[in-house]
C-alpha cells in the first residue's frame, strides 16, 4: 500500500490539473462527450482553475521554509 501512495508522490497535484485540462479539451475541443462530467459554457473558467491550482501547488513547493 505505500508503494501506492509513493508513486507521484510530488507530482499528484500536477497530474490532477493535467487532467482536469485534458477532459475540458476533450469535452469542448474535440465534442467528444465524456461521462460524468459536465463542462458547460464556461468552460475556459474550468481551464484557468486547473492552471492556477497547478501554479499554486509550485508556489507552496518553491517557497523558503
Amino acid at each position: 500500500m505505500n508503494a501506492i501512495l509513493q508513486f507521484g508522490a510530488g507530482y499528484r497535484t500536477y497530474i490532477i490539473a493535467a487532467t482536469l485540462i485534458l477532459v475540458v479539451i476533450v469535452e469542448k475541443g474535440l465534442g467528444i462527450d465524456v461521462p460524468g462530467v459536465d463542462v458547460g459554457s464556461d468552460w475556459l473558467t474550468q481551464i484557468l482553475a486547473a492552471l492556477g491550482l497547478g501554479t499554486l501547488r509550485a508556489g507552496v513547493g518553491s517557497a523558503p521554509k
